[in-house]
């Protein structure tokens, strides 16, 4: 029996709750000094910030395009994605976007981080009540 299985069989035998804590530790809020502050420009800060996946993509929608681009060429948004929230994955797929001044920009960040995120929701949550009985499953089967 592989390793997988065995810890499957392992948590549907302690009837409680099971959590991927990947998608917890991700999707969390974390500490300001661990926030995203957005720039313009290098000393031109915007005054907005992000402390959650979810507060970054709800700044994706109304931040300035040249913070977008600023932040893209830089890396930074790779950077705090993979250090802070130790998301490799989401990190990947924003330094796959090409930075530029056009409005499909913000569209491909947008994207990719609302896929992620919905991606991590369906995966992380189990609730078991016995060995042969799953009450409610989001767990993703693709």
């Amino acid at each position: 029996m592989s390793s997988k299985n065995q810890k499957k069989r392992k948590t549907q035998k302690s009837r409680g709750l099971e959590v991927n804590t990947d998608a917890t530790r991700i999707l969390r809020t974390v500490r300001d000094e661990e926030a995203f502050y957005f720039y313009e420009a290098l000393g031109k800060p915007t005054g907005e910030r992000a402390k959650s996946l979810s507060d970054f993509l709800e700044m994706i929608k109304s931040v300035k395009l040249e913070s977008l681009q600023f932040h893209l060429q830089r890396k930074d948004f790779q950077n705090w994605i993979e250090n802070a929230l130790g998301d490799s994955k989401l990190a990947k797929k924003i330094g796959r976007i090409p930075p530029s001044y056009r409005e499909d920009l913000r569209t491909k960040i947008y994207s990719a981080i609302e896929n992620r995120i919905k991606e991590l929701r369906e995966t992380s949550l189990t609730l078991l009540v016995d060995e042969d009985l799953v009450i409610a499953s989001s767990v993703s089967t693709s």
